[in-house]
């Protein structure tokens, strides 16, 4: 096996875990539909997540030339967000729904810091993936890429730490449109 296969075949293990666990969430909510009283932002917020786990996903599977040109120091740099995208996943949408059932809007901002803060970490770590190499190399930065991670990170810890609703609404849904847009770009 080469080193593109062995990675590949290792990250499309956890990226399915992943979804399998976003899976079941939604599943037990959909069984439990009669003592759930539902809301569209942690839906969204799991939408979201499935997207971006998609779109990791086919760009993994997508850059064999890059891949093969991975270290252990890059593989493990990875390996440690997919293991704040799977936690993420995690608590996105409840495991359990309990008797008296669920309000998802309280789940939602009972867990907003812990999701977003994993969010942003994720982020932090997938922008350093592309940065520091290129200043260890001394290339040029991509001062418009660097420029929207700031933003991004600055958007993402703003979700960690607020709970006004009227933000998580804008927010959220500009960043699911913006990942909707990267994607659709490159059709």
């Amino acid at each position: 096996m080469s080193k593109f296969e062995i990675i590949v075949t290792l990250f499309t293990m956890v990226y399915g875990l992943m979804l399998a666990d976003l899976f079941t969430s939604l599943h037990k909510l959909i069984k439990a539909r009669k003592i759930v009283k539902w809301h569209w932002i942690p839906l969204l917020s799991s939408w979201y997540l499935f997207l971006i786990i998609l779109k990791n996903w086919w760009s993994l599977v997508t850059s064999e030339n890059i891949l093969n040109e991975y270290n252990i120091v890059s593989f493990l740099v990875y390996a440690h967000v997919m293991i704040l995208l799977y936690l993420s996943v995690s608590v996105v949408l409840p495991d359990k729904i309990p008797r008296k059932g669920i309000n998802l809007k309280e789940y939602y901002f009972q867990h907003h810091r812990y999701y977003w803060g994993l969010m942003a970490a994720a982020s932090l770590i997938s922008a350093l993936i592309s940065i520091v190499p290129k200043l260890i190399n001394s290339s040029t930065l991509n001062m418009p890429n660097t420029i929207v991670f700031i933003i991004s990170f600055s958007l993402t810890i703003l979700l960690a730490i607020s709970k006004r609703y009227w933000i998580h609404t804008v927010l959220l849904i500009f960043f699911t449109l913006m990942v909707l847009l990267d994607i659709v770009s490159k059709i």
